[in-house]
């Protein structure tokens, strides 16, 4: 039994450096957050997280001066790119490269929002100000540059509405069952 001590040390060490190092991947995030491997969050603490959210590896998060909002339930498939900012590309004289953080508009950057329950597939793109609806699907490969509805499914380049999950009842039945769960 001694010998297996300094092994559950390591082991409870290794996991509390873990448990450190997802705190600082967000500006706050809730219970059994899994985020996998090679995944890239700038800056963290404009990136909010719930309860319950799994991220994919090679996920890329950037969000200079606006804010990312995961809610509870939701799922990221691989290398999901989320970017809540813009260049200025409209000063004359000048590349884009040339124009400084501090250089830009209000405009150029808006928060995004992913609602509960979302599942967002592999290889998908989300841009500025856009909302993605509760329970909705974004198909693999998706660009999403508009607002998805509620319980909708998308998929494309640029994402446009496949179709809903559910009928209108079967929303409100699905989000009854949801409730009574809590």
């Amino acid at each position: 039994m001694i010998i297996f001590a300094p092994i559950r040390f390591i082991r409870n060490k290794w996991l509390s450096l873990i448990a450190r190092d997802q705190r600082s991947l967000f500006a706050e995030y809730g219970r059994n957050v899994h985020v996998s491997h090679d995944c890239f969050f700038n800056p963290e603490r404009n990136i909010h997280c719930g309860s319950n959210v799994y991220i994919g590896p090679g996920a890329c998060f950037l969000a200079t001066k606006s804010h990312i909002y995961i809610e509870n339930h939701v799922i990221f498939g691989p290398h999901v790119t989320i970017i809540g900012g813009d260049h200025r590309s409209d000063v004359i004289g000048r590349h884009i490269s040339e124009i400084r953080e501090s250089e830009k508009l209000p405009e150029n950057d808006a928060d995004i929002h992913i609602e509960e329950g979302a599942w967002i597939g592999c290889n998908v793109t989300i841009l500025k100000g856009v909302t993605i609806g509760k329970g909705s699907i974004v198909a693999a490969g998706a660009v999403v540059v508009d607002d998805v509805p509620p319980y909708a499914v998308v998929g494309g380049a640029k994402a446009k509405l496949l179709k809903y999950r559910f009928s209108k009842e079967q929303i409100l039945q699905h989000e009854e069952l949801l409730k009574t769960r809590k």
